[in-house]
């Protein structure tokens, strides 16, 4: 009787353990993604985090842009018990208001980020608060947020990252977006029964393909290019301005301060990003006559002592009358550019092939986007060779230029007739590899024979020593350029505007030997008296001598005029 029982019991035991060990293999396979949910939802979380970028520096190796370590703070609401005392004390160490924190407390469910920009240092002080409120769903993750160490310096040129994507938005910021990483990156990580992470499951991979970029900008030449322009900002009260430094031998871009400009560490606080010296087009005015002249001198051979009637200020061309801003009787080639005659150019221009003309100015770039910036535009110019279509090209008006195009076609003339490419990005430093990759200089094409680049810097020259560009001359260095004005077109009136102007100045430093091509815009400059007549000689050109001369003192280059 008791073996009987003995071997029943044993019986069941064995059906048990088979019907245990067929259940486990029944888990195994039919419940598989039952309970791997079910563990997926208990212990392993799933949250997004925002991968660090390469950082971006200066031509001296100074920081333009950086990714900092931080932490992301969240929570899930549903399981925190005490909400009130829980953003009493994330607020004491946060910084961050106890009814902001409570506020996403309450209203979120599933899961809220209480801020994601905490500094590292806070990572002990938050850990110790869980355990001490034994609130387990108080989580922290490692994140990244991008600074700009010189807050508004070259913003609209450096752009920035969107705070919620981690990837560039404006400016050389998204322009390199393949190269310095970034981005959002969804991680899953382990959990204990606290909420707590103990393992993450995903590798950072992303981190690996940042790298860094060094510009071309000298943020010192930035620094003293923008305290010049926002000074005469606050003088001229303009639409819009800007100064662009170009190196005109590299095509290197030095500086680049534009008006309006932006802080990229607070980015949504401003309606308007754009970078005008790239996105922007304007009518040149008188930027265009030495153009015309290299034209004459290249095709003819042109007397610069030859001398045209320029009729006193009024010239009919297809029965469109076309004033000078001043009335001149006889001039000389070399005067008309000097003292920027509308007439006297359009007298030259008319005795140039058309096609050959137009052949120029497309050589020299324009109508064409650089593609050195996001958004660029191309600007407008068409071929049309009717008298007047010529006459309007030759004095600048009735097409358009972007700042970067005009800074390029001057460039030619400093550098000795070569088109540069502009080049913004120095070179690549791989931080894993150690690899560093050189963004070599660019020559497009020649444009002018050098000789003919050396009677214009003469001509240039004296625009600027006695020419309508002579409130910027240096007293110790030699300057060549040419002002320009553009009369707007105003829309309400269906004409062009008396009132409203471009003024511009283009021009390189020192002549002797050019370092530096500066371009100068303002975009309807107030007057500053009642009597004041808006041009480029009156309000461009008087910027000049204070960024010449505290750029060159900055790079220690001697003087070149003679008595200093």
């Amino acid at each position: 009787m008791n073996e009987r029982r003995i071997i029943f019991v044993s019986f069941l035991f064995i059906i048990g353990f088979f019907i245990i060990i067929f259940r486990l293999v029944d888990l195994q396979t039919r419940d598989k993604e039952i309970l791997e949910e079910l563990i997926k939802k208990q212990y392993i979380r799933e949250e997004k985090v925002i991968l660090p970028r390469g950082a971006i520096y200066d031509s001296n190796g100074n920081i333009l842009a950086i990714s900092i370590p931080k932490l992301t703070v969240f929570a899930i609401p549903k399981y925190i018990k005490d909400k009130e005392k829980v953003s009493e004390e994330l607020s004491k160490i946060l910084k961050i208001s106890k009814e902001n924190i409570l506020r996403k407390l309450e209203k979120h469910k599933s899961y809220v980020v209480i801020s994601d920009s905490v500094d590292k240092s806070l990572k002990k002080e938050i850990e110790a608060l869980r355990y001490r409120l034994k609130e387990w769903n108080i989580g922290l993750l490692d994140n990244s947020k991008r600074i700009y160490p010189f807050d508004e310096l070259a913003g609209s040129t450096i752009g920035f990252v969107n705070k919620i994507t981690g990837k560039g938005a404006e400016g050389l910021e998204y322009k390199y977006n393949s190269i310095l990483g970034g981005g959002l990156k969804k991680i899953r990580f382990i959990a204990d029964a606290t909420g707590k992470p103990l393992h993450i499951i995903d590798t950072l991979d992303n981190i690996s393909q940042s790298k860094d970029i060094v510009l071309t900008i000298d943020s010192n030449i930035q620094h003293i290019a923008e305290e010049v322009l926002n000074r005469y900002v606050k003088l001229r009260k303009p639409k819009g301005a800007l100064i662009l430094i170009v190196d005109p031998n590299t095509g290197d871009i030095v500086a680049n301060a534009t008006y309006p400009n932006y802080n990229p560490n607070r980015y949504w606080k401003y309606k308007i990003r754009k970078n005008i010296t790239f996105q922007n087009a304007y009518e040149p005015g008188s930027l265009a006559k030495p153009f015309v002249l290299a034209k004459a001198i290249e095709s003819r051979n042109i007397d610069l002592e030859k001398k045209y009637f320029c009729e006193w200020g009024k010239i009919v061309i297809d029965n469109v009358r076309i004033k000078d801003h001043t009335p001149f009787g006889e001039l000389t080639v070399r005067d008309i550019i000097v003292h920027s005659s509308n007439v006297g150019i359009i007298k030259i221009a008319l005795e140039e092939n058309p096609k050959e003309l137009y052949d120029l100015f497309f050589k020299l770039g324009f109508g064409k986007s650089t593609g050195t910036f996001p958004g660029e535009t191309s600007g407008k110019l068409r071929r049309n060779y009717l008298p007047v279509n010529v006459a309007y090209l030759s004095i600048g008006q009735s097409w358009t230029a972007s700042p970067i195009q005009i800074a390029m076609a001057y460039s030619s003339i400093a550098n000795g007739g070569l088109l540069l490419k502009p080049r913004i990005l120095k070179k690549v430093i791989d931080k894993k590899t150690g690899k560093i990759e050189e963004n070599k200089p660019t020559v497009i094409r020649r444009v002018f024979r050098r000789e003919t680049t050396d009677i214009l810097k003469g001509v240039l020259l004296d625009v600027v020593e006695k020419g309508t560009a002579k409130r910027g001359k240096s007293k110790f260095y030699t300057i060549a350029g040419k002002t320009g004005t553009a009369q707007k077109y105003d829309p309400e009136l269906k004409r062009l505007s008396t009132e409203k102007y471009y003024t511009w100045f283009a021009g390189f430093f020192p002549v002797t030997n050019p370092k530096y091509t500066i371009v100068i815009l303002f975009d309807e400059p107030q007057k500053i008296g009642e009597k004041e007549k808006i041009g480029g000689g009156s309000v461009s050109a008087p910027i000049l001598r204070d960024l010449v001369d505290r750029i060159m003192f900055y790079k220690k280059i001697k003087p070149d005029k003679s008595g200093n």
